[in-house]
């Protein structure tokens, strides 16, 4: 993990059947990986980050699918 200060908090709302589903991923997770589990709040701030990668992703390739478009007028 690089070392960013860790300064905002974001809250989320779950049902009972959600959070026993997160609690069951991370416990999938750490049995496949033989390593103990990690915090719930590890869990989800990975999982925002490589969401957030993804949609940069595809943020970029659409401006530069735009991009192109408007060079070929």
């Amino acid at each position: 993990m690089n070392n960013h200060k860790l300064t905002k908090k974001l809250q989320v709302l779950l049902t009972e059947d959600e959070v026993a589903s997160v609690n069951r991923c991370i416990l999938n997770d750490a049995i496949e990986t033989e390593n103990r589990p990690i915090s719930v709040s590890a869990w989800i701030r990975d999982l925002i980050k490589k969401e957030l990668s993804l949609t940069s992703s595809e943020q970029q390739s659409y401006i530069k699918s735009k991009l192109k478009n408007l060079n070929n007028k």
